[in-house]
C-alpha cells in the first residue's frame, strides 16, 4: 500500500503524511489505534453519547470503529445507525451534478438562467443599492459557493437576515421564528424565492459559503426532468449500493436513528424531542446543502467510488473522467476558497497554499457537517475516511483536527 512519509517541519508538527516524498510499501497493515483511541475517549468523556469511524486504506475491506451508543440511553453504535450528515450532503450533491455533465444534460460553463430562467437576470446588492449583475451565473459556480448567494447561518454575510425573513433556510427542519416566511413546499418554490433576493457579489468572483448546493438540486431536478431524490436514489444511491441515505427516516428504520445533542458549556442535552424528529417525515423541498441522512457503511462506498474512479465492487457507476472531476479543482481563476484551499463539486480540495496550514496531502479533499460529521479521501495514501458522529453546534469540539492528526499518525506508525 502506497504511503508518503517524511521527516519536515509539517509531518513533525501534524503527523500529516506529506505529498511530495516518494512512495513505500507499508510492512503491515494499520491498526488505527490512535483513531480509535480518540473516538473511544470522546464516548467515555460523554462529550458525545456515539461514534463511528469508516477508514479504508489501499486495496484494504473498509475498517469499521464503533464506540458508544445511538443516544446516551439506547442501543450500540453500529455501521447501520442513521445520523445527520448535514453539509456532508454537499458533495453527494456536487457528485449528482457531475453525472448529468457526463450525460450531456449540464455543462459545467453552462448560464443557470439557461436552465432556471428566473436566474438569467441577476441584481448585486452593492452599498445597500441593487444593481444589475454584469456576469452570469454558472453551473460552476453553484458548485463551487462562487454564485455571489449567502446562507442563512453566515453572520458576516448581508444577505443572512434577507434569507431568513424569506424563509430561505434550508436544511433547517425546525419551524419558522416569528417574523420568517414558512418554508418553500418545494424545491421549485425555494427557486423562485432565491431568485428575488439580491446577490452579495458578482458571479465568479468570490468564495461565499452558502445555498448554492440547495440551488443546485433545483437545477438537477430541471435537469434530469425528475425530483431531485429520484434522481439521486436512482443514479447514486442504488447504483453505490448506499440503502440508508436519503432525506427522512421511514418508519421501519426509525430504532436506528442517533439522537443529536446541543453543547452549551458543560451540560450536553438532546437537539431534538426523544421519539419526535422532524426527519420521520419527507421535506417538502429537500436540501442538497444539508438534508441527507446517512450511515458510515453507506458513506464509506461513497468516498470508495470517487477513490476508485467510478468503481465498486467490480462495476462502474460512473466514468473514471467523471469522478475525477469532481475533486479537481473548479474554482475561477484567481478565486481561493477558505483557508487558501481549492474546491470541487460540493467538496473542498487541499492546494499548495492551504497544506501549509496542517492539512493532508496535496490533493485530498472532502467536506464536514454541522453535526461533527467528517469524511476526506486522500490519493495519496489511497485513504478513506469517514465519522460519524452527532453534536451541534460542530465548533464545539476539535475532533475534526484531531481525527486527522490520529489517522496520520497511525499511517506513519504503520511503515
Amino acid at each position: 500500500m502506497p504511503i508518503s512519509i517524511c521527516a519536515d517541519r509539517r509531518s513533525v508538527l501534524f503527523g500529516l503524511a506529506a505529498a511530495a516524498c516518494a512512495p513505500r510499501v507499508d510492512a503491515r497493515p494499520v491498526e488505527w489505534r490512535q483513531a480509535g483511541a480518540l473516538a473511544r475517549s470522546y464516548v467515555e468523556a460523554k462529550k458525545v453519547s456515539g461514534m463511528s469511524l469508516a477508514i479504508r486504506q489501499g486495496d484494504a475491506a473498509t475498517r469499521f470503529l464503533h464506540f458508544g451508543a445511538q443516544a446516551f440511553d439506547g442501543p450500540a453504535v453500529n455501521e447501520r445507525t442513521i445520523w445527520r450528515i448535514f453539509s456532508m450532503t454537499k458533495p453527494i450533491t456536487g457528485v449528482a451534478a457531475m453525472l448529468l455533465v457526463e450525460d450531456g444534460k449540464l455543462r459545467l460553463d453552462q448560464p443557470v438562467g439557461d436552465i432556471l430562467p428566473a436566474f438569467a437576470k441577476l441584481d448585486v446588492l452593492e452599498n445597500g443599492v441593487r444593481r444589475q449583475a454584469t456576469k452570469p451565473m454558472l453551473v460552476s459556480h453553484l458548485l463551487t459557493h462562487t454564485a455571489g448567494l449567502g446562507y442563512h447561518i453566515n453572520t458576516d454575510n448581508p444577505l443572512a437576515w434577507l434569507y431568513s425573513a424569506a424563509g430561505i433556510k434550508p436544511g433547517d427542519p425546525s419551524p419558522p421564528l416569528e417574523g420568517e416566511r414558512a418554508r418553500p413546499t418545494s424545491l421549485a418554490e425555494f427557486g423562485a424565492r432565491l431568485a428575488e433576493m439580491p446577490l452579495f457579489a458578482e458571479p465568479g468572483t468570490t468564495y461565499a459559503y452558502s445555498v448554492a448546493l440547495d440551488l443546485a438540486g433545483l437545477v438537477i431536478q430541471t435537469a434530469a426532468g425528475m425530483p431531485f431524490e429520484t434522481f439521486l436514489q436512482q443514479r447514486l444511491f442504488d447504483r453505490i449500493g448506499m440503502p440508508d441515505t436519503g432525506f427522512f427516516v421511514p418508519p421501519e428504520k426509525r430504532d436506528r436513528l442517533s439522537m443529536n445533542y446541543r453543547v452549551r458549556e458543560a451540560s450536553v442535552t438532546p437537539a431534538e424531542r426523544v421519539g419526535a424528529s422532524p426527519y420521520f417525515n419527507a421535506p417538502a423541498a429537500p436540501s442538497g446543502g444539508g438534508g441527507l441522512l446517512s450511515t458510515s457503511a453507506d458513506y464509506a462506498r461513497f468516498n470508495q467510488v470517487l477513490m476508485d474512479d467510478g468503481m465498486i465492487d467490480g462495476r462502474r457507476v460512473m466514468r473514471a473522467e467523471t469522478a475525477r472531476l469532481a475533486h479537481a479543482n473548479l474554482l475561477p481563476p484567481g478565486v481561493e476558497a477558505w483557508n487558501g484551499s481549492d474546491f470541487g463539486a460540493g467538496m473542498g480540495v487541499t492546494s499548495a497554499r492551504s497544506i501549509e496550514r496542517g492539512q493532508e496531502p496535496i490533493g485530498s479533499y472532502g467536506w464536514a457537517g454541522a453535526a461533527g460529521t467528517l469524511m476526506w479521501n486522500d490519493p495519496v495514501n489511497r485513504l478513506s475516511v469517514a465519522m460519524m458522529t452527532q453534536y451541534v453546534p460542530s465548533h464545539a469540539y476539535p475532533v475534526w483536527s484531531e481525527l486527522r492528526t490520529a489517522v496520520y499518525r497511525d499511517l506513519a506508525a504503520a511503515r
